[in-house]
């Protein structure tokens, strides 16, 4: 049977991020004898994203647009797996430049049965890096330079591939996780439930893709919003997946808040605005929303078995047909 491969971009109101994206695309090199698509999920767009897709031009793949009016980063993952007709599925952003290469980098490991699912690099693109931007903040804006290349912890939304197979044992994304929802996550739950069902997850993190996100989320105050999304996030997460267990989280809450507040006092640095939003201000921010998140989702059921593959309650992943591939 013939591979295929299917690029997914799910999207929202970024038209003109997604026009230079669909650009690159047009330069890809796509690899003889593997049929290429790329999906583009409109999850309801109010600017010119339908005009975007339709007035590009890939003449090395088709283009499809597909419009997901419910909102949620993984509700439109979830549509574009169920719509796409390739036996790899390669997902990546609205807002990065893939190199000519991309393609056949991500899909090699699979090809050749080495993998069956790929975490790719991204790099933050030259003209967005600053002085005082540490790993912890580069990785908050998708750089993948904290994954172990030999034991790759997750696979980054930006790049990341897999055989459609996978999808038989792990159903696909959690729509209570990601943006339109808590914010992150859905991208590393899918991860390790793929790695929990036995399927072998190797880096490629060579293969990189250039994210080039909005200069608006360098701001202190988009940093601040990254540290609670993170924080709600690992809660639902270790509450629901890991089955985790949090003791006094009220007094955890008072110490943490009490902490912050006699650092910011006590730092001239901080007073002084540098560094702009250092790292220890943004861990303690992301763990008191985590401790906050946890005394919510601790009064519902569990949504998983422990590190279970599929949600056995609460808001669901669709299921994506399986379509009997073998790649």
């Amino acid at each position: 049977m013939q591979t295929s491969v299917s690029i997914i971009i799910c999207t929202r109101d970024r038209a003109e991020s997604l026009a230079g994206t669909l650009a690159a695309m047009a330069n890809l090199h796509v690899p003889h004898g593997i049929p290429a698509e790329v999906v583009v999920v409109d999850n309801g767009s109010q600017d010119r994203t339908r005009d975007v897709v339709r007035q590009a031009k890939l003449a090395n793949m088709q283009l499809r647009y597909v419009l997901e009016p419910c909102p949620g980063q993984s509700v439109a993952r979830n549509r574009g797996m169920a719509e796409a007709d390739g036996q790899i599925i390669l997902f990546t952003d609205d807002d990065v430049r893939p190199g000519v290469g991309w393609v056949e980098g991500m899909c090699r490991p699979i090809l050749e049965g080495e993998a069956d699912a790929v975490a790719g690099g991204v790099r933050l693109a030259p003209h967005l890096q600053r002085r005082w931007m540490t790993p912890l903040h580069r990785s908050w804006l998708a750089s993948t330079e904290y994954l172990d290349g030999g034991h790759p912890q997750e696979m980054v939304g930006a790049n990341m591939a897999f055989a459609r197979r996978v999808l038989q044992r792990v159903p696909g994304f959690d729509v209570e996780l990601g943006p339109g929802a808590l914010g992150q996550g859905d991208d590393a739950l899918f991860s390790w439930q793929v790695m929990e069902a036995g399927y072998r997850l190797v880096a490629a993190l060579h293969v990189e893709v250039e994210h080039h996100c909005e200069k608006s989320r360098l701001t202190r105050e988009s940093f601040f919003a990254a540290a609670a999304r993170h924080g709600r996030t690992r809660a639902y997460l270790r509450y629901h997946w890991e089955h985790a267990h949090e003791e006094d989280v009220e007094g955890q809450l008072a110490q943490q808040e009490e902490q912050l507040a006699d650092l910011r006092r006590r730092s001239w640095r901080y007073w002084l605005g540098w560094p702009r939003m250092p790292a220890w201000e943004l861990v303690m921010l992301r763990r008191i929303a985590y401790l906050k998140q946890w005394m919510v989702e601790r009064q519902r059921p569990r949504n998983y078995e422990r590190r279970g593959l599929v949600k056995i309650r609460g808001t669901g992943a669709a299921a994506v047909p399986a379509r009997g591939v073998t790649a």
